[in-house]
């Protein structure tokens, strides 16, 4: 199919997706039939932006990173044993 159309210079850009479709069908169809998402990411970056947030005023690095392990990691009860 792209044969017939390749000569058509305004349907270039469709002739280029289809290839890149065709070149990465198997990870496309890998992605459909996987559970895997990217809300894990989505979730800590909502976590940075509120560390961004509470570390706007102190314009250091060190700070920031400090806020963000405060802010995400899990805090463990030791004494519940």
């Amino acid at each position: 199919m792209p044969e017939l159309i390749a000569d058509e210079f305004f349907l270039a850009p469709v002739v280029k997706a289809l290839r890149a479709f065709k070149k990465h069908l198997e990870r496309i169809l890998f992605r459909w039939r996987s559970w895997y998402t990217n809300a894990r990411l989505e979730g800590l970056n909502g976590l940075f932006q509120v560390a961004r947030a509470r570390a706007r005023g102190y314009w250091n690095v060190a700070n920031f990173i400090t806020t963000i392990y405060l802010i995400a990691a899990p805090i463990r009860d030791f004494s519940a044993k």
